[in-house]
């Protein structure tokens, strides 16, 4: 009987702090809604550094893809005009190719600035970090897209070259 006793009192001792736990966050919502939303406020100030860092590292790298891009333009056109032309052979549409070319950056540069304004603004303690980050994901994707874009439209410049050059005889 004594051991029922006793189980009973460390039962009722153990289980009362989480019965009553269940019955404040029942009793009051707006409590726990503030502790979860405080939770979820810690969690992302944990995370922040982290996703500040990732951001900026993708915009970097973005911003690096397009100075490539735009170095192995500016080669094309140089070939172009020192090699290509001086031999007597001309592209007929070069000059909307090039026109493509400017405007396929212009768009890739609108979008990644578009991208480093929403990760400039992103802090936990904003109205809806979530959705910052949420928008600076579709903003990376529409850069990455802008891109590929660019990147086409200096191929179709390099083939266009490519195939109005001659093609040099081999020497023995």
């Amino acid at each position: 009987m004594k051991k029922l006793i006793v189980f009973l009192s460390l039962f009722l001792l153990t289980a009362s702090p989480a019965l009553a736990v269940k019955n404040l966050a029942q009793g009051m919502p707006s409590t726990v809604k503030a502790r979860l939303t405080q939770v979820r406020l810690r969690s992302c100030q944990a995370r922040e550094d982290v996703i500040e860092k990732q951001t900026s590292q993708l915009v970097k790298m973005t911003s690096n893809m397009l100075d490539v891009f735009d170095k192995i333009a500016t080669r094309v056109k140089d070939h172009y005009t020192n090699t290509v032309v001086p031999s007597g052979k001309t592209v007929s549409n070069y000059s909307s190719l090039v026109a493509d070319i400017a405007a396929k950056k212009a768009a890739v540069s609108a979008a990644l600035t578009a991208a480093q304004t929403g990760v400039d603004s992103f802090s936990c303690d904003g109205d809806n970090p979530k959705g910052v980050l949420s928008d600076f994901h579709t903003d990376m994707r529409s850069v990455k897209s802008a891109l590929k874009d660019y990147r086409a439209a200096i191929n179709k410049l390099i083939v266009a070259v490519r195939t109005v050059q001659a093609t040099p005889t081999p020497t023995p």
